[in-house]
C-alpha cells in the first residue's frame, strides 16, 4: 500500500516516567514507567507486523519512545507541548491531512493484547471517506481505536466517555460511524482493575513477561488474597 493511500495508524505515547498515575496504589513510580515501556513495545510490534496499513506514526514526548518507535521504522513526530492524548492526536491528524494522507487510525499505547488481525479487521470495516469507525473500551465508555478519513473527520476527545462524544461528533458531520467490539483492543491497562483483570489470563506479551518476571504480578496477588482474608475476618 502507497503511503498516502488507506490508513496511517498514529500511536500517542507519553513520557514513560509521568504516565500510569492510577496505578499508584498498585506499582512504584519506576514499574509503572517499565510497564508502560512494555505496553508500547507490545502495541508497536503489533502495528509493524500488519500488512494493511499505509505507514506509523509515534507522536511522543519521551526519548525512550522515540528511539524505539525509530528501530522500528516508525515515524516519530514530537509532542513538545506533552498536553494530553486529544492534543497529540489532532496534531498527528493536521500533519497527515497537511501531507495528503488518506486517513488516520490512533491506537493507544496501553493495549498490550492488540493484534495484527484486531488491527486489519478495522482498516477492513472502515469506509470509504468521508468515514469514521470506533472501537470503545471495555470499560469507561473510553475510545480506544478511532479510524478516520481524511483524517480531521472529526474532532478528538479522549478520555472517559470519549466514545459517545466521538459517536456523535461523527453523527453531526453527517457520518454514520463503524463500531467494532475488539476484545484485546477494549482491554487497555489504565486502572488496578485492569491490570488485575489482564493477569488472570497469562499472554505472550512483553507486559505480561515483565509483570511476571519481576515478581510484580506473584506480589499483587498475595495482596489480593490478604485484601480477601481481611474481609472474611471482618
Amino acid at each position: 500500500m502507497s503511503a498516502s493511500r488507506g490508513l496511517w495508524a498514529v500511536v500517542p505515547v507519553k513520557r514513560f516516567a509521568q504516565t500510569k498515575r492510577r496505578l499508584m496504589p498498585l506499582l512504584a513510580r519506576h514499574e509503572r514507567g517499565a510497564l508502560a515501556r512494555a505496553m508500547f513495545a507490545d502495541v508497536l510490534s503489533a502495528l509493524m507486523r500488519t500488512h494493511a496499513l499505509a505507514g506509523i506514526m509515534v507522536i511522543t514526548g519521551d526519548a525512550d519512545a522515540a528511539a524505539m518507535a525509530h528501530a522500528a521504522g516508525a515515524l516519530v513526530m514530537a509532542d513538545v507541548e506533552n498536553a494530553g492524548t486529544t492534543a497529540a492526536v489532532t496534531q498527528a491528524a493536521r500533519h497527515l491531512a497537511s501531507v495528503g494522507r488518506d486517513g488516520m487510525l490512533m491506537v493507544p499505547a496501553d493495549v498490550p493484547l492488540i493484534t495484527p488481525a484486531d488491527i486489519e479487521t478495522i482498516v477492513v470495516a472502515h469506509h470509504a471517506a468521508p468515514s469514521v469507525t470506533l472501537v470503545p473500551a471495555s470499560v469507561d465508555g473510553g475510545t480506544n481505536a478511532l479510524a478516520c478519513s481524511p483524517p480531521g473527520a472529526v474532532s478528538c476527545c479522549f478520555g472517559d466517555n470519549s466514545f459517545h462524544l466521538h459517536r456523535e461528533a461523527a453523527r453531526a458531520c453527517g457520518i454514520e460511524p463503524q463500531i467494532l467490539q475488539l476484545e484485546h483492543v477494549g482491554h487497555d491497562i489504565d486502572r488496578p482493575n485492569d491490570l488485575a483483570t489482564f493477569l488472570l489470563r497469562p499472554s505472550p506479551t512483553q507486559s505480561y513477561a515483565y509483570l511476571t518476571a519481576n515478581g510484580i504480578a506473584e506480589r499483587l496477588r498475595c495482596e489480593h488474597r490478604d485484601r480477601c482474608d481481611e474481609s472474611r475476618a471482618g
